[in-house]
This record gives structure tokens, C-alpha cells and sequence, in this order.
């Protein structure tokens, strides 16, 4: 097992007569089911040895647990990527608009997923695909995707901790009066079709929005999730009033921009093996750039 598939923790004194399960909660942050899931193939070591979770620590111990990629069966397919970044535990891709992230439905290929595949066995990587977060399929921009099931579970629980940091550009139709608001609204799917919908019943949804520019019939946005429920940011702004330019569901389609005008612009969170924080920018397409031109 490569060290990159690794994580070493020398036991400080203080943990002595304290036991192993309460340290891979406590400090590598573990679920219940990741320890379960480890037990199974003796992925937990003391000093090189396989350990039992509830031994006693003394103090001076190494442990090391095993953070291998999940077995998975995605078809490889050679597709064009955007790569921002990327390390052994996870990769961040400018997503084109129209990509599916993972097959489901009638996709089976054609996807992210897919494509991410067949880069990680021609760079003889050894990963699995676990998407931090989503994007629909016509949104364009910025995704995480964890490269093992251990770093998916870090980064999930920063967004569950609100660290997890999404900003979004998005073109509405209409002007807005307000400059900056929060929209608190609970989503839930609606009887029919692939719609969201508000309701009192729904999950909780959290946007904040602020105007970057005012055009005639038409405003540029930028967004923050502080939740991340499907379609969040297009039913908001629709329930203001202002849907999302091009939008066939919610809003007004428009044959000369077929998809909502809405691009993952940035991301900000830490990195689960270093700490460090890491922040990452892309530059809207080329179509979103064009429609902002036609208003101006």
C-alpha cells in the first residue's frame, strides 16, 4: 500500500489508557461505519502491527490506517477534462456545461465519472469517484470530487459544518431592488416531474445573494449555498420573481442560451490530509460571457 493510501498519527502521552476507538473518532474524525468498514480488511495498525479498536494506548504508539479507493464499476471513457487541481486524495474539475456528474437514468456514459475513470488508469492512479457535491447537468464550473471513501467523509462534514465554502455567478431575468438578501426557504420535490418547490415541509435551504450589476431586463449575481439541495439556487430565485436566464423549468427558455445562466465560480475549503486551506477560481464560459454582453 503506497504511503499516498496511508494515515500515520504518532499517540501523544496524553492518550494514555484511552482506547483506539476513541482516537479514530476523535482525531482522524472517523463514522462509526469507515471504523467497521476498516475492521473488515484490517485496515488499523499499531507500530505495523493489525489492532484491535479497543486496545488501551500508552502513549508513543504509530497508528496507521489504510484509506484505500472504493471498489467500483464505472466504465472508463476518454473525455475532455478541465483539471484545476489535483493530489492523491482529491481532484477539482471546471465542469462543463452538459456533463452529467455520474451515470444514472438513461446516461450510462458520456459523464464525469466516466471520464475521471479513464484519466485516473491512464495516469496508473489508484482512486475512486466520490463527489463532495454536485452540479446540474447544464451548470458549468467548479467541482470537488474525493479520490477515497475516508477523504470524501472529511470534506463531507465541512459542509455539514458550514466550512464548505460555494460561490456562484449566476444572470437572472429581471431586476432586483434589494442589493444583498438571504433567502431562507425549505425545498422538497414536487408531486410531478423533476421540479423543487418550496414548502413548509421541505429540507432546509439556505442562499444569499448580491447584485453585481443592474441591466435593462436583466441582472448578474453572485450567490453562496450555505445548503446545498437540488436545483436551491434556480427555485430561490425563481420565487423572488427572478428566475434564472434560460431557465425551461423555472424561468423563460431561451433558444439563444439553452440551459440556466448559472456557473460555479469558486471554492474554498481545508484540505483533509493537510489542513490548509484551499481556495479555487474559474473564469466563466464563453456563452456566459456573451449573454452578460448582449444586456451591456
Amino acid at each position: 500500500m503506497s504511503q499516498s493510501n496511508q494515515l500515520h498519527y504518532n499517540v501523544p502521552p496524553s492518550w494514555a489508557g484511552r482506547t483506539l476507538d476513541s482516537l479514530l473518532k476523535n482525531e482522524f474524525h472517523l463514522s462509526r461505519s469507515r471504523i467497521r468498514a476498516l475492521k473488515k480488511t484490517a485496515g488499523i495498525m499499531i507500530d505495523s502491527r493489525p489492532a484491535w479498536v479497543s486496545e488501551r494506548l500508552k502513549g508513543g504508539e504509530r497508528v496507521t490506517i489504510e484509506i484505500a479507493p472504493a471498489e467500483q464499476t464505472i466504465l472508463p471513457e476518454a473525455l475532455p477534462l478541465n483539471i484545476i487541481y489535483e493530489d492523491a486524495d482529491l481532484i477539482v474539475i471546471n465542469k462543463a456545461a452538459g456533463m452529467i456528474v455520474h451515470p444514472v437514468g438513461v446516461y450510462k456514459n458520456g459523464t464525469l465519472a466516466n471520464a475521471l475513470v479513464y484519466h485516473w488508469q491512464m495516469s496508473q492512479q489508484s482512486a475512486s469517484f466520490h463527489p463532495v457535491h454536485r452540479l446540474d447537468r447544464l451548470t458549468s464550473g467548479l467541482m470537488l470530487v474525493a479520490k477515497n471513501p475516508w477523504a470524501h467523509q472529511q470534506l463531507s462534514r465541512q459542509i455539514e459544518a458550514g466550512s464548505f465554502h460555494r460561490l456562484y455567478l449566476a444572470i437572472c431575468q429581471g431586476n432586483i431592488r434589494r442589493s444583498s438578501a438571504k433567502i431562507i426557504a425549505p425545498l422538497r420535490h414536487a408531486d410531478t416531474g423533476f421540479k423543487w418547490e418550496i414548502a413548509d415541509e421541505g429540507n432546509p435551504a439556505i442562499t444569499r445573494y448580491r447584485v453585481l450589476n443592474n441591466y435593462p431586463g436583466a441582472a448578474l449575481l453572485a450567490l453562496k449555498l450555505f445548503t446545498g439541495k437540488t436545483h436551491q439556487i434556480r427555485v430561490h430565485m425563481a420565487s423572488l420573481g427572478n428566475p434564472l436566464w434560460g431557465d425551461p423549468i423555472y424561468g423563460i427558455p431561451d433558444p439563444l442560451f439553452p440551459r440556466p445562466a448559472l456557473h460555479a465560480v469558486q471554492l474554498a475549503f481545508i484540505h483533509p490530509r493537510s489542513n490548509h486551506k484551499l481556495t479555487f477560481r474559474a473564469k466563466p464560459p464563453t456563452d456566459f460571457v456573451h449573454l452578460i454582453t448582449t444586456f451591456q
